[in-house]
């Protein structure tokens, strides 16, 4: 897409006055159960599983997952307000049920609201986009530090996140977990759907390594789902790194586990024995309609995908993680790209789940 063209479809989103000229939402108090998206002990769409084959806990486990969603804010102001009345709350809502709902077998699902940057930041061309990540990245770091001293009581954990979500947590375990004890109880982090330049990710993560197998404990897991043969040749997005913010070409090679054989062979693997795709059901909501400004307050739930068959492997070249079969096939008539972002959790979500578990068995 050329950038007159992407200009003028963000037009409609673009803030109107600079960041910091803005009025920006109320610091969220995490003390206050209406700040977090999901909490163990509130029933929720977090709950909720595709068939009667699956359960979620009911009673207290004895690990947590602290859960960052991705950006659900197409609204004309550099930060979202936590407002359940709005609708980006319908889409923390299919966040939590298609992404954080894999977790549930297994984890104490912990999930702040926060007031995450607009879609918009990620295009900006000043620095108005990077501050909106800050003002967004410093509520999931008090999130986190009030999970810790109030929730966590030193029980292992799973820092979970996607996209606008990923972003966030790599800071934060680049800030907060890889230098100190809490290192221990970190049992992995999937960092799904952002970019890891290989050439940063020891910038990022000095005392870390990436997931090289299905059990490894203290790692980095982290994908980008796109369709065979699609490349982001011509893209850019911001990145974080310590000495302050970037923007980083989205084509150079990135840090990739496949999520169906959870090791970084670039062999393409079949989906049929250790998976299941799903897909979210949502009544009377429309999906495509970003501009909407009231929350829906539609019914939604997962089921299975109707196709269940196809393959993904490692690229080479790029990193990113390709995938063909009838499944894919299914999709491309669906969407106008071949990158599978917004697929990056739901094609996997079965195997996911698994991997929760077995990650678990081998930290305990």
């Amino acid at each position: 897409m050329e950038k007159e063209e992407l200009y003028k479809l963000l037009a409609p989103i673009k803030p109107k006055q600079a960041f910091n000229n803005s009025l920006h939402p109320r610091k969220p108090d995490y003390s206050v159960t209406y700040n977090w998206a999901a909490l163990p002990d509130i029933k929720g769409l977090q709950h909720e599983v595709p068939s009667e084959s699956y359960t979620s806990i009911t009673s207290s486990s004895e690990v947590d997952v602290f859960y960052i969603h991705p950006t659900g804010f197409f609204g004309k102001h550099w930060n979202c307000k936590i407002d359940k009345n709005i609708a980006s709350y319908d889409r923390t809502e299919l966040m939590l049920i298609n992404q954080a709902s894999a977790f549930n077998g297994s984890c104490n699902i912990y999930a702040p609201h926060y007031r995450q940057a607009t879609y918009y930041s990620y295009f900006d061309i000043n620095k108005d986009g990077f501050n909106a990540h800050d003002l967004a990245y410093q509520d999931v770091e008090d999130a986190f530090n009030y999970y810790l001293e109030n929730f966590n009581h030193g029980k292992p954990f799973i820092i979970a996140a996607h996209s606008q979500g990923a972003l966030h947590g790599q800071r934060l375990i680049h800030n907060n977990i890889q230098n100190n004890s809490l290192k221990k109880q970190m049992i992995c982090a999937y960092l799904i759907g952002y970019i890891i330049p290989e050439k940063f990710f020891k910038v990022l993560f000095p005392n870390l390594k990436p997931s090289q197998s299905p059990t490894d404990i203290g790692t980095i897991v982290t994908w980008a789902t796109v369709m065979q043969g699609h490349v982001r040749a011509r893209e850019r997005t911001i990145f974080w790194l310590p000495d302050g913010w970037i923007k980083q070409d989205m084509g150079q090679k990135i840090v990739t586990t496949n999520p169906l054989s959870w090791n970084t062979d670039t062999k393409w693997i079949n989906s049929l024995d250790s998976n299941l795709a799903i897909t979210t059901k949502a009544k009377n909501y429309n999906f495509a309609n970003r501009l909407a400004k009231e929350y829906s307050g539609s019914i939604k739930s997962i089921i299975p995908t109707t196709l269940q068959n196809f393959d993904c492997q490692i690229n080479r070249t790029n990193g990113l993680l390709e995938t063909r079969g009838e499944l894919v096939d299914k999709i491309r008539t669906l969407v106008d790209s071949g990158d599978l972002h917004n697929f990056d959790i739901s094609l996997f979500w079965g195997s996911l789940r698994q991997n929760v578990e077995d990650r678990i068995n081998a930290f305990i």
